[in-house]
């Protein structure tokens, strides 16, 4: 789901149509078929990015819903598959991956993963904890700067704050 030009745009999983609904009124607009399974959606501010679980991010056009390119996601030359839930955020695309407490920040342009958001234990101390899932929910504000994460059955949402690695380590994890 994401929200775009006063629309809100929602996938489908597996029945090939994307369904735009006016954000105002939540009526239905219009529907439009795409090929493969809808896993995420987001844009870029003029094209909407689709993942579909492989390793390949899709862009298409908004208007006319056709694709336009696409990237595939790699980190230390290997792809990334089971890309997932997405999100926009200063000129990155953040992506969980399915089954893992990870979410990766990756390049727009030439799908090399940035760098990795490791939420390995966010979930454990969380009453309700033992019937949670997967990590399967990212969402950003854009207006006070504030990232969401959440999961399948998670009893709670969780707001997060991105702190940059030491200096040292940051160029060190780059080389």
């Amino acid at each position: 789901l994401t929200l775009f030009n006063g629309e809100l745009i929602q996938l489908t999983w597996k029945a090939h149509k994307a369904r735009i609904y006016n954000v105002d009124s939540f009526d239905l607009v219009r529907e439009a078929v795409y090929a493969g399974e809808g896993w995420g959606l987001t844009h870029d501010g003029t094209r909407l990015i689709l993942s579909d679980g492989t390793s390949t991010l899709r862009f298409f056009d908004p208007a006319a819903f056709n694709e336009i390119g696409s990237v595939e996601v790699h980190a230390d030359d290997r792809p990334i598959e089971n890309l997932n839930e997405l999100e926009y955020i200063d000129g990155e695309i953040y992506a969980n991956i399915w089954r893992t407490d990870r979410i990766a920040r990756i390049d727009p342009e030439t799908g090399r993963v940035l760098a990795w958001i490791d939420l390995a234990g966010l979930l454990e101390d969380a009453e309700g904890a033992q019937r949670a899932d997967v990590l399967n929910g990212i969402a950003y504000d854009a207006i006070s700067r504030r990232l969401f994460v959440t999961g399948k059955l998670w009893p709670a949402l969780f707001e997060i704050e991105l702190i940059k690695p030491e200096e040292s380590l940051w160029h060190a994890g780059a080389q």
